[in-house]
């Protein structure tokens, strides 16, 4: 035949080939695979929406009470008593330990609470009065405190964090007054005294009084007093889970928009 001939001279037959298309049809159904993609996508999306809510939730909760100097906690909340000293008791600190970690290196850490946290107080005089805090441990404080006349503060009711006016209900504790001022007595782990002063104290392990008194050890003791906790990791979990929470909602969808949306 010629070259560019359209009919074959002998059978007649059409030499003109047609375009060939193919196509896929779209939405090719649902086979088992795809629906377990799409479950496990979904599984994706539902654990990372709380993770989003928690880390934002945490972050928000610590900047929103943070008094600027990386403490979380209350202030101005007025303490008054007609005794010599107001006292809380005990305060319990446990030590945190992380036993026998194995390896070539077998090492063991006994981090203190201190390692992870730090306590602040702050207290105003609205008497006019230099005021004094200590912190104590019990077995020192019991010899001392056992027969003097104190207010012990047993429950602090809070409507909310800057409620100035909580019900405080306080338990008395019959005895003598204490002679001379409580910064000469030999038993404190940390103090300060001031009419406006600052104790900022790192908790070792043991069980703790927090006493506070007029410098002078008079009677009538009247502060506006606050109380921060410092811990940098609450602000790195709330980050942690919500980067966790983004990066599971993120993968979760685009998997479920592969499988279901996405046309080849």
């Amino acid at each position: 035949m010629e070259d560019g001939a359209e009919f074959c001279p002998h059978c007649g037959a059409d030499l003109r080939a047609a375009d060939i298309s193919y196509s896929k049809p779209r939405g090719g159904g649902w086979d088992a695979g795809k629906v377990l993609v799409v479950l496990f996508g979904g599984f994706l999306v539902l654990v990372g929406v709380p993770l989003l809510f928690s880390g934002t939730a945490l972050m928000g909760v610590t900047r929103s009470l943070s008094d600027g100097y990386g403490y979380i906690g209350v202030s101005g909340v007025d303490l008054g008593t007609g005794t010599q000293a107001i006292v809380f008791r005990p305060m319990h600190v446990d030590e945190m330990v992380i036993d026998e970690i194995d390896g070539p290196m077998v090492r063991y850490w006994h981090p203190e609470p201190g390692n992870f946290i730090d306590l602040k107080f702050t207290l105003d005089s609205n008497n006019g009065k230099e005021v004094f805090i200590g912190i104590v441990e019990e077995s020192d404080a019991a010899p001392v405190f056992a027969r003097m006349l104190y207010d012990s503060i047993i429950d602090i009711d809070m409507d909310h964090p800057y409620d100035s006016n909580p019900q405080i209900t306080y338990n008395r504790h019959s005895g003598d007054q204490l002679e001379g001022s409580p910064a000469d007595l030999d038993i404190w782990a940390a103090y300060a005294y001031g009419d406006e002063l600052t104790l900022e104290w790192e908790p070792e392990e043991g069980d703790y009084w927090i006493v506070i008194m007029n410098l002078d050890g008079s009677m009538g003791v009247n502060v506006d007093t606050g109380f921060g906790v410092k811990a940098p990791f609450l602000d790195l979990i709330g980050k942690g889970l919500l980067f966790g929470g983004l990066v599971c909602f993120g993968l979760g969808a685009l998997v479920i928009y592969v499988a279901v949306v996405r046309r080849d």
